[in-house]
């Protein structure tokens, strides 16, 4: 099994990419409501996190149904 083979599973693999950064001007909401329902929302959490703490980098847009912000003040 591919190391991230949970991402076939992802609500957010089926819809607009444009919603998970908010490119479009109409908020987060709509993914984080996407997210509410994922299967694999504590993958993706999890991913996010070692992405982030990986090289230091922040990644943009909702993973696991968290902002940017939200990460970072689950981090500190």
């Amino acid at each position: 099994m591919s190391r991230h083979a949970w991402m076939s599973a992802a609500l957010c693999a089926q819809t607009d990419p444009d919603l998970w950064t908010d490119t479009t001007g109409g908020g987060m909401t709509p993914a984080k409501r996407i997210c509410a329902r994922c299967p694999v929302r504590p993958d993706c959490a999890a991913h996010a996190q070692v992405l982030e703490h990986h090289d230091g980098s922040q990644i943009r847009g909702i993973w696991g149904g968290t902002s940017r912000a939200q990460r970072r003040r689950q981090a500190a």
